[in-house]
């Protein structure tokens, strides 16, 4: 962890303190909720889900742990709050970058880097690591997980979907042609590259992605 992330969680800590002392209001309780979320994914990452426990996430998050059981029960809830927080952000920044965007190659390419990058940086790498060993032991974590996939797709599908608005493409189904360009963007480093060996590296994944929108746009042109 840099120095600037450990000076801010102080500095969080501080703050929420005023909330763990007086009749929280909803924004209080808000601002507990992001604050043990922000803790807790940083030690899964550090220690794996099973090596974790809430004592210690309690004591980095200077709360007491019946705080933490009253936000979520058990280990197992503030995991999965974690990971649906990182879905969620997720797909709030492609909303946010799609907006008044228009499908064409140059915006494909911009959104195939995001997903990509997103998807082989550290920090989801680790946590796919951690949570593909916890599928067996975890019933709910398969079906939750699946939810969150279908989720994450969904405003790709409505970026996809200007597609069929403009001449010389259609998307008979849009939802199948969504999941072919998310694949493309990350695995293609593997079916385009053929290199299993290793992450792509900057260029490498450029690379994949311009291909990928060569290959997607051809695949689904009228003419």
């Amino acid at each position: 962890m840099t120095y600037q992330k450990a000076s801010q969680m102080t500095n969080d800590c501080k703050k929420l303190k005023k909330v763990l002392t007086g009749r929280p209001t909803r924004q209080d309780s808000e601002a507990l909720h992001q604050h043990l979320l922000k803790i807790a994914s940083v030690y899964f990452l550090e220690n794996g889900f099973q090596a974790s426990s809430i004592e210690g996430i309690a004591k980095k998050a200077q709360v007491s742990k019946l705080t933490i059981y009253r936000q979520y029960q058990n280990k197992t809830n503030l995991f999965i709050a974690v990971i649906q927080a990182g879905v969620k952000q997720y797909i709030d920044d492609i909303r946010d970058w799609s907006k008044n965007k228009t499908v064409n190659a140059e915006s494909l390419y911009e959104l195939g880097i995001f997903i990509a990058t997103r998807w082989f940086s550290l920090e989801n790498i680790r946590l796919m690591r951690i949570t593909i060993p916890e599928v067996q032991r975890i019933q709910k974590l398969s079906d939750m997980i699946n939810t969150l996939m279908m989720q994450s797709r969904q405003p790709v599908e409505e970026f996809l979907e200007q597609l069929n608005q403009q001449d010389g493409y259609h998307l008979e189904n849009v939802g199948t042609a969504t999941i072919q360009f998310i694949q493309l963007c990350v695995f293609g480093h593997y079916y385009l590259l053929r290199d299993e060996s290793y992450l792509p590296n900057t260029e490498q994944l450029q690379e994949n992605i311009q291909n990928t929108v060569r290959l997607f746009l051809n695949g689904y042109r009228t003419f």
